[in-house]
């Protein structure tokens, strides 16, 4: 929440807001948004913004899928200290919860798809797929996120790269049309929660 940091606390262009929405929330709701398929109609939204950047700390929505769906989502930009600093030289054990916290569930016919963990420590969380049928799956150490900047840096610049250089496609990530929505549902989350009161708005 430093003003100076204008990169992620002041809106550029025609940009709607910035803060936590756009710095943060935009993962989570792409990974939601490719998990399940899930096309958002109408949003309402509250934020609290700092008094200091101006910038969206706390942020809570409600989207109203096409098919009837809803999704639920809520995070924080309040969280002490800094995941990107090793505080007092101790590997970041002084603040060992400053990275992000994800918590995921998703609910569906034929079942719920659970994960719990820091984005930054795979150990931190397992990913669980349990069927109504009695079935059960886990992924191990779930790696939520990677955004690795040593060696040969994440899966999603090595897909670019191998785009570029012409080579056979990779494991599917993110799409243009996945990244559409999202920007249309957190523009829409500024837009319920600074002109509408929070009130539930269609998405343009």
């Amino acid at each position: 929440d430093d003003p100076a940091n204008v990169g992620w606390t002041k809106p550029t262009g025609s940009m709607r807001g910035n803060g936590f929405a756009w710095g943060q929330l935009s993962h989570l709701l792409a990974w939601v948004l490719q998990v399940t398929g899930l096309e958002p109609a109408k949003v309402s939204c509250t934020m609290t913004f700092s008094e200091a950047s101006g910038a969206d700390l706390n942020d809570a929505a409600v989207f109203r899928c096409v098919c009837g769906a809803s999704i639920s989502l809520t995070g924080s930009g309040a969280v002490p200290g800094n995941a990107h600093e090793d505080v007092g030289g101790d590997g970041g054990e002084n603040h060992p919860h400053a990275g992000k916290h994800v918590s995921v569930r998703v609910f569906g016919d034929d079942g719920s798809l659970v994960y719990e963990g820091d984005d930054q420590d795979p150990s931190s969380g397992d990913l669980v797929l349990l069927r109504r049928d009695g079935g059960r799956e886990t992924v191990k150490e779930f790696l939520f996120e990677n955004y690795e900047a040593e060696g040969t840096g994440p899966e999603s610049v090595q897909a670019f790269l191998g785009a570029c250089r012409g080579l056979a496609p990779g494991p599917p990530g993110v799409d243009a049309a996945v990244g559409l929505d999202v920007v249309r549902c957190i523009s829409g989350m500024y837009d319920s929660a600074v002109d509408h009161g929070g009130a539930q708005i269609p998405l343009a």
